[in-house]
C-alpha cells in the first residue's frame, strides 16, 4: 500500500547549504590564486587548495543527498516528485546560488535508482 508524503505548509526542508558555508573560504583562496603568476609552483599549489575546497563542498552535498534519498526510499513505497525547471528558477527568481546548491538533478537520479532497486515507484 502506497502512502503519499505531504509536507505541511510552512515546513522547511532544512537543507544544509554547503556552498554558502564555504563561500568565504573559497573566495579568499580564489583571490590569492588570481594574484599568483599562472604556471608557477605557488600558483599550482594554490590551484590545488581551491580545487580541494570545491571538491569538499561537492562531496558534502552528495553525501547529504545519498542519505536523504536512502531515507525516502526505505520509508515509502512510492515517492512523487514535482518536475521543476531549476535552470529557469535560478535565472528568473535570482536564487541562482541557492538553487544550484541543492543538487536537485543528482537527487532525483539517486532517488530513482534506489527506488528501482527496491522494486518501488
Amino acid at each position: 500500500m502506497a502512502y503519499m508524503l505531504k509536507v505541511k505548509q510552512g515546513e522547511k526542508a532544512n537543507y544544509p547549504r554547503f556552498y554558502r558555508q564555504s563561500l568565504d573560504k573559497l573566495a579568499k583562496e580564489q583571490r590569492i590564486l588570481s594574484q599568483r603568476k599562472k604556471g608557477s609552483a605557488r600558483w599550482e599549489k594554490q590551484r590545488l587548495k581551491v580545487a580541494k575546497l570545491q571538491e569538499k563542498t561537492a562531496n558534502q552535498r552528495k553525501n547529504f543527498l545519498h542519505h536523504k534519498s536512502k531515507e525516502l526510499s526505505s520509508n515509502y513505497d512510492a515517492v512523487i516528485i514535482e518536475d521543476l525547471d531549476m535552470k529557469g528558477m535560478s535565472k528568473a527568481l535570482h536564487f541562482g546560488k541557492s538553487v544550484h546548491d541543492n543538487g536537485w538533478g543528482i537527487f532525483t537520479t539517486l532517488l530513482g535508482y534506489k527506488l528501482k532497486e527496491q522494486g518501488k515507484q
